[in-house]
């Protein structure tokens, strides 16, 4: 697993963010996100702090409310108990912070309707960020997965 220093380099080699930060809003700077990211799998609120207060100070209350939401429902759980979760409740799509085929993407469970979900997966290999998956997809090669919920 990368550090969250070999993260964040590896997504500015991508992106670029910090050589034109005008181009990344707080919504989709990857260096705000690889912060939530590692924070929120390590339910260290002070380390996200700490980012929003050196970086967006005016979204720091709110933002901050919302970590305390997600936080306690972040967890880890094995590649069976994903499937077996999947399948009972009939998830067809997953959305993840980091590219779905990263061990430390924090994953959303989503249903949709089946006629949607090509669209919804449009482009999604190449989706870095906030991209969205097919649960097979997420837990390929890996023993778990963190998902939210």
């Amino acid at each position: 697993m990368p550090t969250l220093e070999q993260r964040v380099e590896d997504l500015n080699r991508k992106f670029g963010f910090r050589e034109n930060p005008e181009d990344f809003n707080f919504e989709l700077n990857p260096e705000r996100i690889a912060y939530k990211n590692e924070a929120l799998r390590k339910k260290d609120r002070n380390l996200y702090a700490g980012y929003l207060a050196d970086n967006y100070p005016k979204q720091m209350e709110k933002e901050l409310q919302d970590f305390d939401t997600r936080a306690n429902k972040i967890r880890y759980i094995s590649k069976d108990e994903a499937e077996q979760l999947f399948e009972q409740n009939k998830i067809n799509l997953l959305k993840s912070d980091l590219h779905f085929s990263d061990a430390d993407a924090i994953f959303q469970l989503k249903k949709v309707d089946p006629s949607d979900l090509n669209w919804h997966l449009e482009g999604h290999e190449t989706d870095l960020l906030n991209g969205n998956s097919r649960p097979y997809e997420a837990v390929d090669g890996k023993e778990g997965i963190w998902i939210e919920g």
